[in-house]
């Protein structure tokens, strides 16, 4: 399936992610306004079940199935599942299911009211194939959650100077609305909901030489200062995120 990353990537880029109750909801409550539209839009009354595509470490099924009282089920190639039973741990979640496969090597055996996908389809060449198999997860009535980051226009030529091993790890060509209001057309959905969202991400993840930090200290105190404006005019041009809501 032409996969931009393998399983050692994820395995390593996870391997020290924070699992503490309190740091998930820092990070997920950002996106309540999307959360919100998917159970409000939902023919579920109300949703039971959930299933998030590439759901390793389980940050946002934990947060989610929580605050909404949903049954989680994550679906991921990671041959390690401890960080997912420590993020269902933080939030007292003891009932959850684990599918370990690569989503191409997998037949649903029932579909969920809610399906949500996080930075997982811009890492293959063959995105349209990817989007499409999540619509074999969602039940009639239901809805879903595609979130991608935004690495074109601004942060593409960041990327390029700070952050390239990582940039080449994306497929930039699906970063842009077309790509999910295709999506919605080919698979008879209802597109509720297509924005860019918050403000420009100069986070890195790799080792900066001395020209790099000449680069990340001042763009990173720049747009820490700009970014709380930033996030209120969200735009194609250095938003974080493309988001994309569904109903089936």
């Amino acid at each position: 399936m032409n996969k931009l990353t393998d399983q050692a990537y994820w395995e390593n880029y996870y391997s020290k992610a924070t699992t503490q109750k309190e740091q998930i909801q820092s990070v997920v409550s950002e996106y309540d306004k999307y959360w919100e539209l998917l159970l409000s839009n939902n023919d579920a009354n109300p949703p039971k079940t959930i299933i998030e595509i590439g759901g390793y470490p389980g940050r946002f099924l934990a947060y989610l199935s929580d605050k909404y009282d949903l049954m989680p089920t994550c679906l991921d190639f990671n041959s390690d599942q401890k960080k997912i039973d420590e993020s269902m741990a933080s939030f007292n979640i003891k009932e959850y299911k684990i599918i370990q496969t690569d989503i191409f090597d997998y037949e649903p055996k029932e579909k969920y009211d809610i399906v949500i996908s996080n930075g997982f389809i811009e890492h293959f060449e063959k995105y349209q194939e990817v989007m499409d198999k999540h619509t074999l997860f969602l039940k009639e009535g239901g809805t879903m959650l595609i979130m991608i980051p935004n690495k074109r226009w601004l942060r593409k030529w960041y990327g390029y100077l700070v952050d390239y091993k990582n940039l080449k790890a994306h497929n930039l060509k699906c970063m842009k609305k077309s790509t999910f209001t295709n999506y919605a057309k080919r698979n008879a959905l209802k597109l509720i909901c297509l924005e860019y969202f918050s403000g420009f991400p100069f986070t890195v993840h790799q080792k900066l030489n001395f020209f790099q930090k000449m680069i990340y200290i001042p763009t990173r105190l720049f747009f820490k200062r700009i970014n709380p404006v930033l996030v209120k005019n969200p735009s194609k041009y250095y938003s974080s995120s493309l988001i994309a809501v569904y109903k089936k």
